[in-house]
């Protein structure tokens, strides 16, 4: 935001003391202006990705007066730059270089993301070792003691939630119907019929 407000100024969108109270105000609340990796090839790279999900439109949102907005579609990529530059030079002048307090950035909304193959390939090897051991996650039967454990986290069909099928208390909740069947255990209902 403080990088459109210097573009913004740039194109006298902005009045230089519009600008200098944005900027001042941001500085106040610790919010960040600046950040060392925010350069040239980081600013073309999230550029490029705004202009692939944009129909090929910047849509550069910019204040135009304080409290309003105008979306940019003309910026050229020299225009972006130049305006980063001043702004690289502007935030000299601010605390901390214009870095916010406790900032973070989140490289997946930059376009610039690098994930560690390895990490991901670790991740992926538990989470199927992890499914493996609570039984099949691909519908086949697990063999497990000589038993089939073709039922719900490796259990078999005969005992699920560790209650047999087919008693009169499935799932540690008993009731009758009217008629005297059984309830399914939940809310007392089976079939919209009250247990009683």
């Amino acid at each position: 935001m403080a990088y459109s407000a210097t573009l913004a100024n740039n194109r006298k969108l902005l009045s230089d003391e519009e600008h200098h109270r944005i900027l001042k105000l941001f500085s106040r609340a610790g919010l960040s202006m600046d950040h060392p990796q925010f350069d040239e090839d980081i600013l073309d790279k999230g550029t490029q990705a705004i202009l692939k999900t944009r129909d090929g439109k910047l849509r550069a949102a910019v204040p135009n007066p304080l409290g309003s907005c105008t979306f940019l579609n003309d910026v050229s990529p020299e225009e972006l730059n130049a305006a980063l530059r001043r702004h690289k030079e502007l935030m000299k002048g601010y605390p901390r270089n214009g870095e916010g307090l406790e900032a973070f950035v989140d490289a997946s909304d930059t376009g610039y993301t690098e994930n560690n193959q390895k990490e991901v390939e670790a991740l992926e090897a538990a989470a199927e070792k992890a499914g493996s051991l609570n039984g099949s996650m691909d519908g086949t039967n697990v063999v497990h003691g000589g038993k089939i454990m073709d039922g719900v986290n490796g259990h078999d069909n005969v005992h699920v939630n560790g209650h047999s099928n087919g008693v009169p208390e499935v799932n540690g909740l008993a009731g009758k119907l009217a008629d005297g069947g059984l309830t399914n255990g939940v809310n007392g209902f089976t079939n919209g019929a009250k247990a009683i």
